[in-house]
């Protein structure tokens, strides 16, 4: 079978290299626009000698259909690919194009499912390998596995965890699909958009303990940490973990309570709970909880 894998994180690289290590990868497709992660992803395609090529988006319709064509390949993949793929490319791969992605599809459609999935405190989540059509990730699904959410887990970290699981539920998924037939699902459907500031903001007043060390593990890593403010600053809260203050007076949410370098900053939540802030990041760099407490972070000082 020859497959072209159209790629743009990191994430992909496991598939990568299984893919090659079978002979099986014909050659990796990326979008035009170059950063950190699909640089990645072309050194790995380069340590695996698989060809790679990129595309503007307006030459989906013309250079790499051309190209696409061309390659006679039996199947595509799409691995975080961010460009959507015109209809009348489907028919070119024998088995047509399939995407895989990071959630128990019809859930959590969208560009950011595992985001979405941890700063809701969902306990599983998975990877769905679907059909491609006319719009993003309502394909039918061919395949899917569960997969636990553990507690502490961050975006990046659990991301991480899926890019490796991915690669025998992809393996199981070319050995079916001149067999088998798409799965047959009735979940409800959810629709989720690219996060906007508002949704990775910590809203000290309105998010409990548990509320806002959710969002913090979503925020980490792609979106730079969960947001909030000292001092006039903006601070990126990365870490944190919920504690229990002993004979701290009631304080309202966002004060801190407990300032000191060898035990860390904790801090007032609703509903009388506490976090500790393990890791933020500033201007000036990323500390721990104690180091930041080092510059003369006083009990009774707030984030706002």
């Amino acid at each position: 079978m020859k497959i072209i894998l159209l790629a743009n994180h990191v994430y992909a690289i496991p598939a990568i290299s299984f893919l090659a290590s079978k002979q099986l990868l014909k050659a990796v497709v990326m979008p035009d626009v170059v950063h950190e992660h699909n640089l990645q992803v072309e050194n790995a395609a380069t340590f695996n000698n698989i060809p790679y090529k990129r595309f503007a988006k307006e030459d989906l319709k013309t250079s790499f259909k051309e190209w696409l064509t061309q390659q006679e390949p039996d199947l595509v993949i799409a691995y975080t690919f961010s460009y959507k793929i015109p209809a009348d490319l489907f028919s070119i791969p024998v088995y047509g194009f399939y995407n895989v992605h990071y959630s128990l599809l019809p859930a959590y459609m969208g560009p950011f499912p595992v985001f979405w999935q941890i700063k809701n405190g969902e306990k599983k989540g998975g990877i769905s390998i679907h059909h491609m059509d006319e719009n993003f990730d309502t394909g039918p699904v061919f395949i899917q596995q569960e997969i636990a959410i553990l507690p502490g887990e961050t975006q990046g970290l659990y991301s991480a965890k899926l890019s490796v699981f991915s690669v025998n539920l992809i393996q199981e998924f070319i050995s079916k699909i001149k067999i088998e037939q798409p799965l047959t699902l009735t979940p409800t459907q959810s629709y989720h958009p690219r996060p906007e500031p508002k949704d990775f903001t910590i809203y000290w007043d309105k998010n409990t303990a548990s509320e806002i060390e959710n969002l913090t593990n979503a925020c980490n890593t792609e979106i730079g940490g969960a947001i909030t403010s000292f001092r006039g600053q903006m601070i990126r809260v990365l870490e944190v973990a919920k504690a229990t203050v002993n004979g701290a007076a009631a304080s309202l949410p966002g004060t801190i309570v407990y300032s000191d370098t060898a035990n860390g900053i904790y801090v007032a939540c609703k509903n009388n709970e506490y976090l500790k802030l393990n890791v933020l990041q500033t201007a000036e760099g990323i500390f721990s909880g104690n180091k930041f407490a080092s510059i003369g972070i006083q009990a009774g000082e707030s984030f706002n």
